[in-house]
């Protein structure tokens, strides 16, 4: 709104309203349920309850995977687990926490450390410590996200596909 006033010389008052936390993700959430029924890849579905457990699903919501509805329809309609996979989950989704704390969360902490050197401190070698340490931290931190997400999912009930199958060889953006 701010660009908006500056180039048209308006005062429009900025609104601070709170936006939820991922905000993108109940958006991309939603619109790949109204593609997939303008599609006819499923029906609309009827049950508002069942529709919003699938706008705001909390297990994928910091890292995905962004699911197609079809893949979640029948959990959502009689969702069973059973202690293996709870056991499955719960590993899961311990894995995953450890990908983050104790990985990705040292390995910033490099980076940064790195970052603040300045570049007349900065030896070749120390770069490239840096540059390792940042694409680690990344990779670390989402795959990290992504088990812990598929984890909660299968203590819950639901079936989430792999979403992060080493990015850094993967041969297409697909992949």
């Amino acid at each position: 709104m701010q660009t908006v006033n500056t180039v048209f010389g308006t005062s429009i008052p900025l609104l601070k309203l709170p936006l939820p936390i991922g905000i993108s993700f109940y958006t991309f959430q939603t619109m790949s349920y109204v593609i997939d029924v303008y599609r006819g890849d499923t029906k609309a579905q009827r049950n508002i309850l069942q529709f919003g457990v699938y706008v705001t699903m909390f297990p994928q919501l910091i890292a995905g995977p962004i699911l197609k509805y079809h893949q979640v329809e029948r959990y959502l309609q009689d969702r069973r687990t059973d202690l293996d996979a709870i056991s499955y989950g719960v590993k899961r989704f311990v894995t995953g926490l450890a990908k983050k704390v104790l990985l990705a969360n040292n390995l910033g902490l490099l980076w940064k450390q790195v970052t603040e050197l300045g570049n007349e401190q900065m030896s070749i070698l120390m770069a490239w410590l840096g540059i390792a340490a940042f694409a680690l931290q990344i990779y670390f931190d989402f795959s990290g996200y992504s088990d812990m997400a598929i984890g909660l999912g299968a203590v819950l009930g639901f079936h989430f596909p792999e979403n992060f199958n080493y990015p850094y060889i993967a041969a297409s953006v697909k992949d």
